[in-house]
């Protein structure tokens, strides 16, 4: 069970950041979704951190932290982005 929460977490990690990394690089034409790959981690994210979290209490290791410390990040990365393009573009 400890080995189906870490992959479902890492795909729930993996997926938007293909996204993202789609939208910001430009590598595929979706022009239908536009900026909501940047949103996807808000949605996401919180669903691989509890999966993290759930693997990190029936075993702790350097799987399950990983995948804690891996979803964390890519969840605070739209606010980052939003304050950041304010500050830098003043839009």
């Amino acid at each position: 069970m400890r080995k189906t929460f870490i992959i479902v977490s890492y795909l729930l990690f993996l997926v938007p950041l293909m996204f993202i990394v789609n939208f910001l690089f430009d590598i595929v034409t979706l022009e239908k979704i536009q900026g909501l790959p940047i949103f996807f981690p808000l949605v996401f994210c919180p669903i691989g951190l509890f999966f993290a979290s759930k693997a990190h209490k029936i075993q702790k290791n350097f799987l399950t932290l990983g995948a804690i410390i891996v979803n964390s990040v890519l969840l605070i990365f739209p606010l980052v982005y939003m304050i950041l393009g304010t500050v830098i573009f003043g839009v």
